[in-house]
C-alpha cells in the first residue's frame, strides 16, 4: 500500500498528450501507417496551442476567482498543502530547498495568520519516496513560517504524506484530538486547479472546509500573437491541468 504512490504518478503519466504522442508515433512506423502520424500531429497541436491548454486549466480551476485575504471568515486551523519546495543541487555536493511554482500557498497562508484568521496554522509533511533528503517539505515550511514572525507554538507540522488523501487524514485526525465532538473548520490553502480534489477529500474526512485558492495558472489578459503558435508552456498547462482533471475523476469514482 505504501508504494501506490507510484503507481498514482506512473498511471496519469501514461495518458498525458506527450506520451500518447510518442506511442502514436512508433506506432505509425512499425506499421507503416501515415494516418496515426497525423493523429499524433494534431494531439500534439492541440495540446501546445494556448487557447485549449487556458480552456483545459480553466476546466480544472472550476472557475475560481482570487479571494481578499481580509473578507475571509475566521475558522480553527489555516491547512497549507505541500507542493512548493524542490530541492536543488549545491556547488559543496549537497541539496538545499528551494521556492517552486506555488510558493503563493505559504504566502497565503502567513498572510491569514497575520490577519489572525485562525489560532494555528498547519503544514503537511510531504515527502515521496524519491525525495533526495530526510527533511519533508512540512519542516522547511515551519522553519520559514517562524522566520517571518509566527510562533512556533501556533504551527503544526503532520506526519510524513504522500498525497493529498493522506494529507486530508492526517489533519483530521489531529483536529479531531483538538474539537471533540465537533466538526472543526479548516481554511484549505492550495493551488486553483488542485482545490476541487483537496476540498472533495477534506469534506469527505469530517471537516468544514473553507476553500483559499492561488497558484491562479491562467491570467486575465488576453492571448498574443504568438500564443496561437505550439509552444511548451501551453502543453506543460494542458498536462497540469489534464492530470488533475484526472484526479479528479478518479476519486470521484472511487467514492461514488
Amino acid at each position: 500500500m505504501q508504494r501506490m504512490i507510484y503507481w498514482f504518478k506512473i498511471l496519469p503519466a501514461l495518458l498525458m498528450p506527450t506520451t500518447i504522442v510518442a506511442a502514436l508515433l512508433v506506432a505509425s512506423l512499425l506499421f507503416k501507417r501515415r494516418a496515426l502520424a497525423l493523429l499524433a500531429l494534431l494531439l500534439l497541436g492541440l495540446s501546445s496551442n494556448a487557447f485549449v491548454a487556458n480552456h483545459m486549466m480553466a476546466f480544472a480551476e472550476r472557475g475560481r476567482l482570487h479571494q481578499a485575504p481580509d473578507q475571509v471568515p475566521p475558522v480553527d486551523a489555516i491547512v497549507v498543502l505541500s507542493g512548493m519546495i524542490r530541492d536543488v543541487a549545491t556547488a559543496q555536493g549537497g541539496t538545499v530547498p528551494e521556492w517552486g511554482d506555488a510558493a503563493d500557498r505559504f504566502e497565503a497562508g502567513i498572510t491569514l495568520m497575520q490577519l489572525g484568521k485562525a489560532p494555528v496554522i498547519a503544514f503537511t509533511g510531504g515527502r515521496l519516496p524519491w525525495s533526495v533528503t530526510d527533511e519533508t517539505e512540512g519542516s522547511v515550511l515551519r522553519s520559514r513560517a517562524i522566520a517571518r514572525g509566527v510562533n512556533p507554538s501556533q504551527i503544526y507540522l503532520t506526519t510524513d504524506v504522500e498525497n493529498t488523501a493522506q494529507e486530508a487524514e492526517a489533519i483530521k485526525q489531529w483536529l479531531a484530538s483538538r474539537h471533540e465532538n465537533t466538526q472543526p473548520r479548516v481554511l484549505l490553502v492550495t493551488s486553483a486547479f488542485h482545490m476541487t480534489r483537496a476540498q472533495s477529500l477534506f469534506a469527505r474526512a469530517g471537516l468544514s472546509v473553507v476553500p483559499y485558492a492561488v497558484d491562479f495558472q491562467n491570467g486575465a489578459g488576453a492571448l498574443s500573437p504568438s500564443d496561437w503558435f505550439p509552444n511548451a508552456n501551453a502543453l506543460g498547462k494542458f498536462e497540469t491541468a489534464w492530470r488533475e482533471i484526472l484526479g479528479q475523476a478518479f476519486y470521484a469514482i472511487r467514492y461514488f
